[in-house]
């Protein structure tokens, strides 16, 4: 399955060290393979049609997409700081998303 990973996500991603990098590119890489099959403690439904990727560990990287037409559009990516997601964080996923999808 083709997975689109927009622009700011891979600027976000490669500031990360080598190893983080690494790891959250082997979520997408699960994410291409698998799609919506994915799930706890992987991916996680956030609403409105978004989900998270969970990299665990120090940092907690998550990286928020969405199904536009059956293929996974990934949005954003950040570091979490705190037990939930900033709302602002979500908002923007999903204003994204909007964006790309129509």
């Amino acid at each position: 399955m083709k997975i689109v990973i927009l622009d700011v996500v891979h600027t976000f991603l490669g500031s990360l060290d080598f190893p983080v990098r690494s790891d959250a590119y082997k979520l997408l890489k699960l994410l291409e393979q698998y799609g919506h099959s994915l799930s706890m403690p992987v991916a996680k439904p956030i609403g409105g049609g978004l989900w998270e990727l969970r990299l665990t560990g120090r940092p907690q990287i998550r990286i928020l997409y969405g199904f536009c037409e059956g293929i996974p559009i990934v949005v954003l990516a950040l570091r979490k700081q705190r037990s939930a997601l900033p709302r602002s964080s979500i908002a923007l996923a999903r204003k994204r998303f909007r964006e790309y999808c129509g």
